[in-house]
């Protein structure tokens, strides 16, 4: 930094640190970017570091990139069902759905554990009963009263002082989801309780990992 280099390499460097020394240093590293102005090629494991630190980030998955984009870009229009796992913290939900019908227009899936839900992702390249994976953030789920299929038992409450985790089991599986909201919270293990996710905020993807894409009404929008 002394000999002021046009590109900088840092690899993993705080790795070691504890927490609140990670805090420090990221804001460093940051102030040191915007005084210095120059190039910053940045290797981590953690994405907290990824997302905070970052103006454009390459995933990579057993060395091929999987997407280049803003932290933004990333977090909310994954293009892979890896990159979706991978970004964001508790991780995004994954559950097994099929599709009952698809235009250029959207689509129309059934979730395990769940009901059916429309989309806006485009879903004419693919034939009725193609198994898909549907993806929604903890954030983005909200919590009802039992209804019908759509029926949830929580198995564990975790407070964390300004939110509250929330962890779901199906009647029929055993994969966990996690709801996320603000503290204080109303649900307490042993409930049941209906899935409701935000249908600006799902994904989708197909068997081969890749997201479907929104369909172009409402990408014109």
């Amino acid at each position: 930094m002394a000999r002021e280099p046009r590109i900088l390499l840092f690899d993993e460097p705080l790795s070691n640190l504890d927490a609140s020394l990670r805090v420090q240093m990221r804001n460093e590293i940051a102030r040191l970017h915007n005084r210095l102005g120059s190039t910053m090629i940045y290797v981590t494991h953690d994405q907290v570091e990824a997302m905070t630190l970052a103006d454009k980030i390459v995933v990579l998955n057993r060395g091929h990139i999987e997407q280049v984009g803003s932290p933004h870009e990333l977090y909310q229009r994954p293009a892979t069902k890896f990159v979706a796992g991978f970004i964001g913290s508790p991780t995004m939900n994954f559950m097994p759905a099929e599709l009952r019908s698809g235009t250029a227009d959207g689509c129309r899936v059934k979730a395990a554990g769940g009901g059916e839900v429309s989309l806006p992702q485009a879903g004419d390249a693919y034939s009725k009963g193609t198994s898909l994976t549907l993806g929604v953030r903890p954030e983005h789920l909200r919590l009802e009263a039992p209804q019908g299929d759509n029926c949830f038992d929580i198995v564990n409450v975790e407070y964390l002082g300004n939110e509250v985790y929330v962890y779901l089991e199906p009647k029929e599986g055993s994969t966990l989801l996690i709801h996320r909201s603000e503290a204080p919270s109303q649900w307490k293990e042993g409930q049941q309780v209906s899935l409701v996710p935000d249908t600006k905020h799902v994904h989708l993807f197909d068997e081969s990992g890749a997201a479907l894409m929104l369909s172009a009404t409402r990408t014109a929008a």
